[in-house]
């Protein structure tokens, strides 16, 4: 009696700015080092903004132009970082209307196809991994997304990431209360995409030996 109880959090939350606030204290208490996906700093409101930001095509005064696929940073020396790439793939609208924000080497928007997603997913994934240090973590916010076909990108990021070596340490869920993506004029044959995730992954340590330090342990399947 008298003690007061410890206060728990769960994953699904309606407020972005308190669901990253809320990974970083349980995740990476001295903030984030690291942000080469800057954009507008949106997630940047009630914590700290990192001391690195760069971006593919800087709008922001100090923040520097880099590729989050090729990074002017040395290997293994990041402490935390954070990625917010582009989710939407393929063309909508008229024909034609969006060609022009297609992601590119020097623009912000969306991607041609599912392909072009995936490898570069997959190469900000190598990057981030190249620079973290041992035990080191990455915040990765993505979401699942319908075009005709649903592709389960969270599903995709949680085997790519661990297979380069990451540990899938938590998974937070954001409802999304405004800026739901979804068109009007069709008609429905999926579920509404109204949330997105935001991993926190941790770049396992190994040995000279190659041998993994420091092994989460898992539930073995019987026989």
């Amino acid at each position: 009696m008298g003690e007061s109880l410890q206060k728990h959090i769960g994953s699904v939350f309606t407020d972005e700015q308190e669901l990253i606030k809320t990974l970083i204290d349980l995740h990476s208490p001295n903030g984030i080092d690291l942000d080469p996906m800057f954009f507008k700093g949106n997630f940047y409101k009630l914590i700290k903004r990192p001391k690195l930001i760069y971006d593919i095509e800087p709008i922001v005064n100090d923040c520097k132009k880099a590729d989050a696929r090729k990074l002017p940073i040395s290997n293994n020396i990041i402490s935390s970082m954070v990625l917010d790439p582009p989710f939407i793939f393929g063309i909508h609208g008229p024909q034609g209307l969006h060609q022009k924000s297609y992601y590119s080497s020097s623009t912000h928007g969306i991607f041609k196809n599912q392909e072009e997603l995936s490898k570069f997913y997959q190469n900000i994934l190598k990057e981030s991994y190249r620079i973290l240090k041992p035990n080191g973590i990455l915040f990765f916010k993505c979401q699942d997304y319908t075009d005709g076909k649903t592709t389960l990108t969270h599903c995709l990021v949680y085997n790519w990431a661990t297979q380069l070596g990451f540990y899938a340490k938590d998974l937070a869920i954001l409802y999304l209360t405004k800026g739901k993506v979804s068109n009007p004029n069709l008609k429905q044959r999926h579920l509404r995409k109204h949330h997105s995730y935001f991993f926190v992954f941790q770049k396992k340590r190994f040995d000279k030996r190659g041998n993994e330090v420091n092994k989460f342990s898992f539930i073995k399947e019987s026989a």
